[in-house]
C-alpha cells in the first residue's frame, strides 16, 4: 500500500530542508521516503505557495488541463478502435 503524509508534514520537511535545518539525506532514512519524493515536495513548495500539498489524489494546477486532455484523448483513441472493429465486421457481413 502506498504511504501518503499529510500537508503540514510535508510543509515542514520542505521549510526545514529549504532552510537547510535538514539534509535530505537524513530525513530519507529518518522517515524511510525515497529522495525523489523529498526532491519534488521541495521543488513544489516555492512554485505553489499556499496551494502546495493540497490534497491527496489532485492534481497540481498546472498538470489537471493536461491530465484531462490526456484521458479526453484516451477515450477518443478506444472509441475510434472500437468503430474500425465495427466497420470491419459489417464490410465481412456483406
Amino acid at each position: 500500500m502506498r504511504k501518503t503524509y499529510d500537508r503540514e508534514f510535508k510543509l515542514k520537511i520542505s521549510q526545514n530542508l529549504l532552510e537547510k535545518k535538514v539534509t535530505t539525506k537524513r530525513i530519507s532514512e529518518e522517515y524511510n521516503i525515497s529522495r525523489p519524493t523529498i526532491s519534488r515536495w521541495v521543488s513544489e513548495y516555492p512554485r505553489y505557495g499556499k496551494n502546495v500539498f493540497f490534497g491527496q489524489g489532485k492534481r497540481l494546477p498546472d498538470k489537471e488541463d493536461f491530465y484531462i486532455l490526456e484521458q479526453e484523448n484516451k477515450r477518443l483513441t478506444e472509441e475510434n478502435e472500437i468503430l474500425k472493429k465495427f466497420d470491419t465486421f459489417v464490410k465481412q457481413k456483406k
